[in-house]
């Protein structure tokens, strides 16, 4: 192609050929960046820019309220960037990626008002409150709609929306110019580190290509066709055919490439006023760009049939859009198209695909043709305390209650099987926090017992202190981890306690409905958990908490509430920004579970009321983790500079582990309370193949001491039971009852004795381990049925169960002045 001058006055200039009918009043405005460079503003008027920086495309020029900027880069539109006033920003790119500053964010999305998602083949923008769309298509064309009260109240790339052409080129600075490029580059808006290159006017020249005549021909049917006809009385066909001229020049793709955009642009403006070119593909033999999959269609329901849509009955009353539509006998899935029977389904705003199961509660859920089949089991009611006594109840509501007494949880209000009390107290010499002291678990119909969770993961039954495990009838108790124990009374009762405030209490189904107490009814219904010990549903958490209190010699605290953070504001930037790391990517594989807003809400009120934030922080962390981990998501949240938790006695850190046949204790036989059950909670562990000593050492088992018959003995002590042998060996108590070899209790039997023991060799008419002396049985006559043979303290010495001291007769009587060296101590 050889060189020739435009044939039309150049785009640039004021004088253009504009769309007849720029602005009717009533209708939305839109305005559009499409083809090469165009631009197609609000009141009818193309030009061309190959802008290189970001440009005011629209905003509120009046009152602020947002503001669209078009992103450019060497010519290309790279995307939009939205501001709600100094607040907010979000960037829309064309290939869809969707960021907030520099965190990538996953569609669909939704904040502020502001919606993004993709439908037909486009990527969406919108909000109903600020009245825009955005819409960016497959080939990088974008287009921008305003609802009609945004008349005369727009400014930058896309005018002013006010219905008269002449003033459209109306710069930054307030006046109006004739180069559309002086008119655009001074919408230009620099970003922090960016440089900005000022757009040039193009030379005057052309230079035509081979294409020359299909393209003029292509753009013919504006002229020529019945179909694009219909609407030349409301769109002015005489400006695009300038248009297409200009690509005659300027164009450097196949011919279709540079005419097909321009009619589908004259095709789009002709459907916004309401005049649908049904056929305009044939006649132009133009295909616009879709996703690999997906066919175009000049007039489709942006509400066709999706996966998540298949089992939704409901008409679809929008008015048909064009855009990009899966083939017949396919759906939507996500972008791409896909047979019903491969649709994936969507929970929490994540996509699992066909056959993937979810846990919901006790029930699981399969996902089949786009939508979850799941079982429908009862499931058991959580109750859970956390930090400065914030509490969720059985039907899940929050709620914070800071009295200093002692509170009904909960209680079997209608058969008085078991009752829970907490006891919330002042943390130390912190008057503005709240602390959980112990919990307290009474059992009428299991003799009226009473089991206390103590500070610092001590147990009391009926007022005395116990080691850990202990099984008695449908009651145990275990401890897992620290100081954390476990209560577990039948099947359907399970108290958890870390030893440190924390209460989770879990009851099965068949108590729904029962309940009374802090926790609330377990019916199901939010709306009436603050119902009171009185019968009435309060409105405060104060009053209703109170009506639960159990002691009456307690100062009632009946106030309101106050919230920490705005009697110590200089907790509150820090408390802020610290427990903003809820929402951060560590946590986030387990916001689709567990709702971290109310985590986060207590993180706040928490931080703000401790002297010690950084400790009530980390406290609300785990409180979220452990929520996290009870629905199977583990969170590796701890890292040196965040929470960092220091293992003692050689133990490791675990996200989620049990103490269940991990200690010695544990291989004294099957641990009470462990039940094939393995409670998992982040801690420190021994590592695999040793235990934990009742020291809180890490050993292996040859060194594990043995507990029987309520006692303790250490490694391989020896001790008579009736006519059977017993010694201790890697944390079990061996006896010659048992299933041990005759040949094993024989090598036993022959072990050289420790000192100060001396070997019993049952001589004849000689008595041996059956008979041996100690402080607990001098007083009780011994009769030999046989002897067996072991080892024994000298004459004239006798021995102190568990330790195995040889004392002298008189020094008995010291061991009743130190009953803790084999007896309970009492609380």
């Amino acid at each position: 192609g050889g060189h020739r001058s435009a044939p039309v006055p150049l785009l640039h200039r004021i004088l253009l050929h504009f769309v007849c009918l720029a602005f009717v009043t009533g209708m939305t405005g839109r305005c559009s960046l499409f083809g090469r460079h165009h631009v197609h503003t609000f009141d009818g008027v193309l030009y061309e820019f190959p802008g290189d920086c970001s440009y005011l495309l629209v905003g509120d020029c009046n009152h602020r309220s947002f503001t669209l900027l078009g992103d450019f880069v060497h010519g290309k539109r790279s995307g939009v960037t939205l501001f709600l006033g100094d607040v907010f920003e979000l960037h829309l790119a064309v290939d869809g990626r969707l960021s907030h500053g520099e965190k990538r964010l996953s569609l669909p999305y939704a904040s502020h008002s502001v919606f993004v998602g993709s439908e037909l083949g486009f990527y969406k923008m919108w909000s109903e409150e600020f009245g825009f769309t955005v819409t960016i298509d497959n080939a990088a064309n974008i287009a921008v709609t305003l609802t009609k009260h945004h008349a005369n109240r727009t400014c930058g790339l896309c005018g002013n929306f006010n219905s008269v052409s002449a003033d459209e080129y109306t710069a930054q600075e307030g006046f109006i110019t004739e180069d559309s490029y002086d008119f655009a580059n001074s919408w230009a808006v620099k970003g922090a580190g960016q440089s900005c290159r000022r757009v040039t006017t193009p030379s005057q020249s052309c230079n035509s290509t081979k294409e020359t005549s299909v393209i003029l021909s292509g753009c013919s049917v504006l002229q020529t066709s019945g179909v694009f006809l219909h609407c030349a009385h409301l769109v002015s066909p005489e400006a695009f055919l300038s248009l297409c001229e200009e690509e005659v020049c300027h164009c450097r793709g196949d011919g279709p490439d540079c005419y097909c955009p321009l009619l589908l642009e004259y095709a789009r403006t002709c459907h916004a006023h309401g005049i649908l070119l049904q056929g305009w593909l044939e006649e132009s033999q133009c295909s616009p760009k879709c996703p690999v999959g997906m066919q175009y269609s000049e007039c489709s329901k942006s509400c066709s049939t999706t996966c998540q849509s298949l089992n939704i009955q409901e008409v679809c009353k929008e008015d048909c859009v064009d855009g990009c539509t899966c083939p017949v006998g396919k759906v939507l899935d996500g972008d791409r198209c896909v047979e019903v029977s491969q649709c994936s389904c969507v929970h929490m705003g994540r996509h699992f695909p066909p056959g993937s199961s979810i846990s919901q509660d006790c029930n699981t859920c399969v996902c089949r043709h786009g939508s979850w089949e799941c079982t429908n089991e009862g499931c058991p009611g959580e109750c859970l305390v956390v930090g400065q006594s914030h509490f969720k109840t059985f039907d899940n509501k929050f709620f914070t209650f800071t009295g200093h007494c002692q509170y009904l949880l909960a209680r079997d209000c209608a058969e008085s099987q078991f009752s829970v009390i907490i006891e919330n107290v002042q943390c130390a010499d912190d008057q503005d926090a709240v602390c959980t002291r112990s919990v307290t678990l009474t059992l009428p119909t299991l003799e009226d017992m009473t089991v206390k969770l103590k500070h610092g993961g001590v147990v009391s039954v009926n007022g005395m202190d116990i080691q850990t495990p202990m099984h008695h009838g449908r009651l145990r108790i275990q401890r897992s981890v620290l100081s954390s124990v476990r209560v577990k009374f039948g099947d359907d009762l399970r108290l958890d306690w870390d030893g440190r405030g924390r209460v989770l209490l879990k009851l099965g189904p068949t108590w729904a409905g029962r309940t009374c107490g802090l926790c609330g009814n377990y019916n199901g219904n939010q709306g009436d958990d603050f119902l009171s010990g009185a019968g009435l549903v309060e409105a405060e958490p104060q009053a209703f908490g109170q009506s639960w209190r159990i002691n009456g010699d307690c100062e009632s605290t009946h106030k309101h509430e106050t919230d920490p953070c705005a009697v110590n504001p200089k907790r509150v930037r820090f408390a802020e920004e610290a427990c903003l790391v809820m929402m951060s990517e560590v946590f986030s594989p387990c916001h689709f579970l567990v709702n971290p807003g109310p985590f986060q809400r207590f993180c706040r009120y928490d931080v703000c009321a401790c002297v010690d934030g950084e400790e009530c922080l980390c406290s609300a962390l785990a409180a979220y983790a452990a929520a996290c981990s009870a629905r199977g998501v583990l969170l590796n949240w701890r890292s040196p500079s965040l929470c960092d938790l220091e293992c003692t006695g050689g133990q490791v850190y675990e996200a989620c582990g049990s103490v269940c046949d991990r200690t010695c204790r544990s291989l004294s036989g099957a641990e009470a309370g462990c039940d094939g059950e393995r409670v998992c909670e982040e801690g420190c562990f021994c590592p695999v193949g040793q235990y934990l000593s009742d020291s809180g050492e890490c050993v292996t088992a040859d060194l594990c001491t043995c507990l029987h018959d309520g006692q303790l003995y250490q490694p391989n002590d020896v001790y008579a039971d009736h006519n059977s042998i017993c010694y201790c060996e890697n944390g079990s108590m061996r006896c010659s009852s048992s299933e041990t070899s005759d040949t094993m209790l024989a090598e036993r039997r022959s072990a050289p004795c420790p000192p100060p023991l001396i070997r019993a060799e049952c001589d004849a008419g000689g008595k041996g381990l059956e008979c041996a002396r100690t402080c607990q049985n001098l007083d009780l006559p011994c009769v030999s049925l046989a002897c067996i043979p072991g080892c024994l303290c000298p004459p004239g010495t006798v021995g102190i169960i568990c330790v195995f001291l040889c004392v002298s007769v008189y020094a008995c009587l010291l061991v009743d002045k130190a009953p803790n060296l084999y007896k309970p101590v009492a609380d």
